[in-house]
C-alpha cells in the first residue's frame, strides 16, 4: 500500500506524536467572532470583530497493532498516545500542529479529545479531536506623560521709579496707585535705603527723597 505524502504531527516542546492513521476528512473553520452586549434602553448591540481563530477537527483511531492501514511502523500504543495528548491538555500550554505537504503548521490549543473502544479491533481507540488556533496578545504600551509639578506663580517684580525734582512719596503713590494715602507701601519697600541716604527719614519717614534716587514701587 502506497503511503500518503501527508503526515499529521502534534507536538509540545520536545515531545512529538505522529498520528498513525490519517483521517478520512479534516474540517477547518474560520468564523467571525461577534460579541454582543446588552445596554439599558438600547437592547442588544452586536460588535463585528476581526475573523476569529481557525478551528481544526478530525476523527481517526489509534490501532493496537500495526497493519498496512498505518502510515508507519513502530506506532505508539493507543493508551500511551491518549495519555500524551491528555497530558498536553492538562499542561494548559499550546501545541504545534503540522500537516506535511500543506500550509497547515499552526500553534493550537487542544479544545477537546473524545475517545472510545475501537470498532475495528479490540484494543483500538477511536477518537475525535478539536484544535483551535492559538493567538498571543501583545499588549500595546502606552506612554504616559510624566506629571509635572505645577509651578507656583512667581511674584511680580516691583516696578522702579526714578525720583524727579519736586517729587514726594504722596505724589508718587497717587500716580501709581490712584490713592496718595498708599505712600507707606513705597516707604516700607525702600525705608532701609532711604534712611541710609538720609537719617532724617527716621524722624520724618519718607519725607527726604532726592532726584535720581531709584525707588521700588510694590504691586
Amino acid at each position: 500500500m502506497t503511503k500518503s505524502v501527508y503526515e499529521f504531527w502534534i507536538s509540545q516542546g520536545k515531545e512529538k506524536l505522529r498520528f498513525p492513521v490519517l483521517p478520512e476528512t479534516i474540517d477547518v473553520s474560520n468564523s467571525l467572532q461577534n460579541d454582543s452586549v446588552k445596554i439599558t434602553g438600547l437592547g442588544e448591540i452586536t460588535f463585528i470583530e476581526e475573523p476569529g481563530a481557525k478551528e481544526i477537527s478530525f476523527s481517526s483511531f489509534f490501532p493496537k497493532r500495526y497493519s498496512p492501514i498505518a502510515e508507519y511502523q513502530n506506532i505508539p500504543s493507543p493508551e500511551n498516545a491518549i495519555v500524551k495528548i491528555e497530558k498536553w491538555m492538562k499542561a494548559k500550554k499550546p501545541v504545534q500542529f503540522l500537516i506535511t505537504g500543506t500550509k497547515i503548521n499552526m500553534t493550537c490549543s487542544i479544545e477537546s479529545l473524545k475517545y472510545s473502544e475501537g470498532d475495528k479491533e479490540i484494543g483500538d481507540r477511536d477518537f475525535d479531536i478539536v484544535l483551535k488556533e492559538y493567538k498571543t496578545a501583545s499588549p500595546r504600551k502606552i506612554k504616559q506623560k510624566k506629571k509635572t509639578k505645577a509651578k507656583r506663580p512667581s511674584k511680580a517684580s516691583p516696578k522702579t521709579y526714578t525720583v524727579k525734582k519736586g517729587d514726594t512719596l504722596w505724589d508718587i503713590a497717587g500716580r501709581f496707585y490712584g490713592n496718595s494715602t498708599q505712600w507707606r507701601k513705597i516707604w516700607n519697600a525702600n525705608k532701609t535705603a532711604m534712611i541710609k541716604r538720609s537719617k532724617r527719614n527716621i524722624r520724618q519717614p519718607g519725607h527726604w527723597i532726592f532726584p535720581g534716587q531709584k525707588l521700588k514701587i510694590p504691586q
